[in-house]
């Protein structure tokens, strides 16, 4: 992330291109904010030599949870990251139109989470415009404001509305509901509605989430619809789609892996290799690097 000026209005900025984009989920978030300090410094370098971390506004609602020292813990792993995160898109369908409508590797990019951001950061940092501003990415592009951000939001929601996953889990429980219906009624009709798709390096979020729709609709008697599952698909799309190496829950990781190959979708890990999760990442920014 960086800070650019335009027609006097000061905007974020996020660019993916040239570095090792990284996606963690929230349980490996928490591992490497925790757990031992050589892990966890190890994989702040290797973001700092190459990497860059793709976070959305999700995360930042999740990982605002912890309370007292864990929640410590987490702020200071994400600030060490400093400005080298992309805010990545919640949706995926919207990213899958931005790729039809050519944006390319700005397609996962939030626009929205960088204008939501940046003039409330603006305010913490400057109330009323009675400091001057510091304006660098390390200090204004902090993870940890973004954390307490989303921590405010989140106490401003209306009780009686029902979350943005909570949404986003009945919207896709009905979808793969609906095709499933159509499915055992007429088989045909899953290949008419989400056909097998080749892997298009111009469009990857278009071929992981339709691969993906298509997988949950197969498997939808074997394995029940989970809460959370809704916020689940949209990053495992968005991630495979558009990083490099990832970690997701075991069962997401499964899926990815099943999809049709061959693709150029990330590497995927679990909470519990995160140890050969951080050697794999850390190879790839050395690779990078001489390349």
């Amino acid at each position: 992330m960086r800070i650019i000026f335009r027609d006097g209005e000061v905007y974020g900025e996020a660019e993916l291109k040239g570095r090792i984009a990284v996606y963690l989920d929230n349980d490996s978030i928490i591992d490497l904010s925790k757990g031992p300090a050589g892990r966890r410094d190890r994989f702040l370098a290797a973001i700092e030599r190459g990497g860059t971390l793709l976070f959305s506004l999700t995360n930042a609602v999740e990982v605002a949870g912890p309370q007292g020292a864990s929640a410590v813990a987490v702020e200071a792993f994400l600030d060490g990251i400093g400005p080298r995160w992309v805010p990545l898109e919640l949706s995926p369908w919207k990213t899958v139109r931005k790729e039809q409508d050519g944006a390319g590797p700005q397609s996962p990019v939030s626009k929205e989470f960088i204008a939501g951001f940046v003039p409330d950061r603006m305010y913490e940092m400057s109330p009323e415009g009675s400091k001057i501003l510091d304006l660098s990415p390390e200090t204004f592009f902090k993870l940890s404001a973004v954390v307490r951000w989303s921590r405010k939001r989140r106490a401003e929601w209306p009780p009686e509305e029902p979350s943005e996953s909570e949404r986003l889990d009945e919207c896709l429980r009905e979808c793969i509901a609906a095709h499933r219906a159509d499915f055992e009624r007429d088989p045909a009709s899953l290949y008419r509605a989400l056909p097998v798709l080749p892997f298009a390096a111009a469009q990857p979020a278009n071929f992981a989430l339709n691969s993906l729709l298509r997988l949950l609709v197969l498997e939808s008697r074997s394995h029940q619809f989970k809460k959370n599952d809704g916020v689940d698909l949209c990053h495992a799309v968005l991630a495979s789609a558009y990083a490099h190496i990832i970690t997701l829950d075991r069962q997401w990781k499964r899926r990815v892996y099943a999809l049709p190959r061959p693709n150029g979708l990330a590497e995927v890990y679990y909470r519990a290799e995160l140890d050969a999760f951080l050697e794999r990442l850390e190879w790839l920014v050395a690779s990078r690097a001489a390349s």
